[in-house]
């Protein structure tokens, strides 16, 4: 009982104002249909980060547009949330959950109507764009509902299939995403998202989750515009600058680049220092001070950047290195989900007994093992070598990302659990729309100096074994369960 207390202790801030309210201890009645809702809301928000992988190509063909243009598919959708997750976190702490989560699944359904309907690459864009804002409601909300919904002792159970069916259908996005291309074309990739939709919006209207408000309605607009702008304008830079043209890889050196990268590293440093400097933040960053959350954000964030552009990439080396069909393309990513499939639950099970670091400990370097493997057979085009190194990255990510977002949000008081999971899945989506741009350009700085695509994307795995092993770093400096509870200490 003492832990709860003490878990809330680190976000004790002049930079907050909270009017703390005690942990729900009660299991709400209907937590098993909150959380199925809940469960497939995340599903397909997850779900669309990865199934345009494989449709990417018969996008690119109907629409003319080129392979650095394809990417823009998926890193559209990325960058909204990127951008928008600590704002919709805010929102739904303003607005109430339960508000802020029907709000975002219509807007999302309605966004995803528009991407099936779109007569042009612009018009499609726009609607990725749009499914973005809606995920940015939905995604923070329906964390803080399913932690608010179970006691402690099952949390850990229900963020493991919370977590765990999400992040299976990640993996699944390419398989499904091919087989509906192939068979049925790429426009009902967006189309499926509707009935779930419809679904998730009745069974969360049926089951009437809390709809806790925040009574701290304040909202620093000048720091969301700086967020939104600044974050975007990096990672367009990053990913548009990295595509070569008649002077092949030096235009990324280009001055248009340049400015535009350093414009949005600018922008997003006015907003941090914003941060600390407002009684009343968009978002907290003295809750990082607390160094137990702070090594859980980074480790969501890392693993996300890890991953994002590797499953593109892989993607793009199925059909065009391995000569697969669409759907035999996205079949060949199950690899990595079997273990996410089997190792989620015991994952969350093993948090509730005994905490976030061992699993942390035991994940990176599974994890990095996993891009190493996978780079290997890459370069050396051979599929069962890239299997393997599939296996040790689903059994990686099922031990990291689950139990450090039910770590995070945990610890939170239930009037800020909205910003702390806007706050964590900003990290998670910040990574995930760097990495598809840092792996497409390293892709492309690659094949510019002459290199095989097999060799290019090889590399890109390469470079998620890197970031993989600063995961491992940070798990090796994640206090302790019981460390938390008595000295809650920056992360230095």
């Amino acid at each position: 009982m003492h832990e709860c207390a003490l878990r809330n202790k680190p976000f004790d801030s002049p930079h907050l104002t909270q009017q703390s309210t005690p942990s729900l201890s009660t299991p709400t009645p209907r937590r098993w249909l909150i959380l199925l809702a809940m469960t497939g809301s995340l599903s397909m928000i997850f779900v669309d980060i990865t199934v345009t992988a494989v449709a990417g190509p018969a996008i690119s063909n109907d629409f003319h547009i080129d392979a650095n243009g394809a990417n823009w598919i998926a890193n559209a959708y990325l960058i909204a949330l990127a951008a928008l997750m600590a704002i919709g976190g805010r929102v739904g702490d303003m607005m109430g959950k339960r508000s802020a989560f029907t709000t975002g699944v219509i807007l999302f359904a309605a966004a995803s109507a528009l991407c099936a309907i779109a007569d042009s690459f612009q018009f499609l864009l726009v609607g990725r764009v749009l499914q973005g804002v809606g995920a940015a409601l939905m995604q923070p909300a329906s964390a803080s509902i399913v932690i608010d919904s179970f006691a402690p002792g099952e949390r850990g159970k229900a963020m493991g299939i919370y977590i765990g069916i999400p992040m299976t259908f990640f993996a699944l996005g390419p398989v499904i995403g091919g087989l509906v291309t192939e068979h049925l074309g790429w426009r009902y990739v967006f189309s499926i998202n509707l009935p779930i939709a419809l679904a998730a919006l009745l069974l969360t209207l049926y089951a009437r989750p809390a709809n806790q408000k925040n009574a701290d309605r304040s909202f620093d607009i000048l720091s969301a515009l700086l967020l939104v702008v600044g974050l975007p304008l990096f990672i367009v830079a990053l990913q548009d600058g990295s595509h070569p043209d008649a002077d092949g890889a030096q235009r990324i050196f280009s001055l248009p680049y340049i400015i535009a990268l350093l414009g949005g590293v600018a922008l997003c440093g006015v907003f941090v220092r914003r941060q600390f400097r407002l009684a009343r933040p968009l978002i907290a960053l003295s809750l990082f001070h607390d160094r137990a959350l702070l090594a859980d954000a980074l480790l969501i964030g890392i693993m996300q950047f890890a991953m994002a552009g590797i499953i593109v990439e892989g993607s793009i080396y199925a059909q065009d290195v391995l000569h697969f069909t669409p759907s035999q393309a996205g079949a060949s990513l199950m690899p990595m989900l079997v273990p996410v499939i089997f190792l989620a639950q015991v994952a969350g099970r093993q948090y509730d007994r005994r905490g976030v670091r061992p699993l942390a400990r035991i994940g990176t370097p599974l994890a990095t093992m996993g891009f190493v493997v996978w780079s290997a057979g890459c370069v050396f085009e051979q599929y069962p070598v890239i299997a393997v190194g599939m296996v040790f990255l689903g059994a990686g990510v099922a031990f990291i990302m689950s139990p450090a977002n039910t770590d995070a949000l945990s610890r939170a008081p239930d009037n800020m659990r909205g910003q702390v999971s806007g706050v964590m899945q900003t990290f998670r989506q910040v990574g995930g729309a760097v990495g598809v741009a840092f792996a497409a350009c390293i892709v492309e700085v690659v094949r510019a100096t002459g290199q095989p695509l097999s060799v290019a994307i090889g590399a890109a795995m390469l470079g998620g074994a890197c970031v993989a092993a600063m995961g491992c770093v940070v798990a090796l400096k994640m206090p302790s369960r019981e460390m938390v509870k008595l000295s809650p200490t920056p992360l230095r």
